[in-house]
């Protein structure tokens, strides 16, 4: 059944969606436990831009049970507005394995230069705090390491 929801979805055309519709989606895409459906949910939000979807994607995000899954979340939300939602990808850049911290990453440089004093200060609080661990723990300072993308995440929003 799950490979014939899939297909299903995969033929909805996203611009013949109404609200209720919408709304049908958002309820499925919460309580759904195939990762592929919700996938393919989340990329139908945002190719619609649904921004009513974004913090139900973002809690799907930080599930603990989803977190070998959660990349194609992160990169759904390129197309909404997730301006309001900054501390958010800081912490993924922190706590997420590669692909959805180099998703956040992107949208970290996407909004970095519009963010508010306040925000920034708190950014650069995390991500410091967040370095300052890894220094210790962690050995991989490579290109790809976490370390790696939180040095660059500190440099991005201190603008240099």
């Amino acid at each position: 059944m799950n490979r014939e929801l899939y297909r299903a979805l995969k033929g909805i055309n996203p611009n013949a969606l109404s609200e209720e519709d919408k709304e049908e989606l958002l309820r499925f895409f919460v309580v759904t436990e195939n990762h592929g459906i919700r996938d393919q949910i989340a990329f139908i939000f945002s190719d619609i831009k649904y921004n009513r979807a974004i913090p139900f994607i973002i809690e799907k995000i930080n599930d603990e049970k989803l977190y070998h899954h959660n990349g194609s979340l992160v990169f759904a939300l390129e197309n909404l507005d997730v301006r309001d939602y900054f501390i958010e990808f800081v912490k993924m850049v922190c706590d997420m394995e590669y692909e959805p911290r180099y998703q956040a990453f992107e949208l970290l440089m996407k909004y970095a230069p519009g963010i508010s004093r306040e925000i920034r200060e708190k950014a650069l609080t995390m991500l410091e705090e967040r370095q300052q661990q890894l220094e210790v723990t962690d050995a991989d300072k490579g290109p790809d390491s976490p370390y790696n993308f939180v040095k660059h995440s500190i440099k991005l929003i201190e603008g240099k």
